[in-house]
């Protein structure tokens, strides 16, 4: 029985070295509380393979702690630990001549448990089961790795890019399997992809160079950037920011609009429009945005680039 009162995912001021004097991660410190469904971004070479690896107890820490349900990997029952993760990998990692019914069989066997039955069932793999698994697509592929992942019921899922290099249907598909999933564990999603991160994550960890630049729920993050105002006009988005400038109002393009930040938009806006309007510009939209994860994640590494 898990104690909630122990993260299952702990990482404690690592750092990871390779060869070369190359240095991946730098003092990395968070935990991952029961339940959090957290996603894992930062740019390429940020440091998020490593940490994946790191959690998988694929590779072990130059310095520091990582710890899956309190245990460290120098812990007798470490390996017990990590039969209560399910892991989907970036790469399938398809093993080319067994059939799936014969790689679920040897995951079972690994977990000590499971039931073969029931996530064929779910991920819908009854037609594929006596089949080499180098002949699925990979679309069939990635919910062989998400049906392996699940088999063992894991309290964990670590998901490493989960739907990377995946047609659109095969990726809508996969995100539904996910959100029947995810409710009830504890999750870590390393992804690029910024809408998938928003959608299936409440929480975000976003690496910066190896460090940790944040730590924060996302509608915490959204709570701490300004709402904008997106507005077209007739004239065209030229035409809106000059008069936006000589109003002393900021605003910047995003293709035929140009959006406007605005702390207050109930109150502020209907005056904005009543200017605008007195300066010969036909306003036809304005409407309340809100900051996706990705703007908010560029603004972050900015500011982060800013401060290094």
């Amino acid at each position: 029985m898990a104690d909630p009162a122990v993260p299952p995912l702990e990482v404690t001021h690592v750092i990871k070295d390779y060869p070369g004097n190359v240095r991946a991660l730098d003092r990395v410190s968070f935990r991952i509380a029961s339940g959090e469904r957290a996603c894992l971004l930062g740019p390429n070479g940020a440091g998020k393979t490593t940490l994946i690896r790191l959690l998988t107890g694929a590779l072990s820490p130059s310095y520091g702690q990582v710890r899956l349900f309190g245990l460290g990997m120098e812990s007798e029952s470490f390996l017990q630990a990590r039969r209560r993760v399910g892991i989907v990998p970036q790469l399938p990692g398809m093993y080319r001549d067994l059939s799936v019914s014969d790689y679920l069989q040897l995951v079972k066997d690994l977990y000590g448990r499971g039931d073969i039955a029931e996530v064929v069932e779910v991920f819908g793999l009854g037609p594929y089961t006596r089949r080499p698994m180098a002949e699925l697509s990979g679309g069939t592929q990635r919910r062989l790795s998400l049906a392996a992942a699940l088999l063992g019921s894991p309290e964990v899922l670590l998901l490493d890019e989960p739907t990377v290099g995946l047609d659109p249907v095969s990726m809508r598909d996969v995100h539904a399997f996910l959100r029947r999933i995810m409710p009830g564990r504890t999750v870590l999603l390393c992804t690029h992809n910024l809408a998938e991160a928003e959608a299936l994550c409440e929480s975000a960890i976003i690496l910066q160079q190896g460090r940790v630049v944040l730590h924060e729920r996302i509608s915490a993050l959204r709570q701490r950037a300004p709402a904008l105002l997106s507005i077209r006009a007739a004239q065209g988005p030229e035409r809106l920011l000059a008069a936006l400038a000589e109003l002393g109002t900021p605003g910047r393009q995003e293709e035929e609009a140009v959006l406007v930040p605005t702390p207050e938009p109930t109150t502020q806006a209907p005056e904005l429009l009543r200017r605008l309007l007195a300066a010969g510009v036909d306003v036809y939209e304005c409407r309340v945005v809100t900051p996706s994860l990705e703007q908010l994640f560029l603004d972050i590494i900015g500011a982060a680039d800013a401060r290094a």
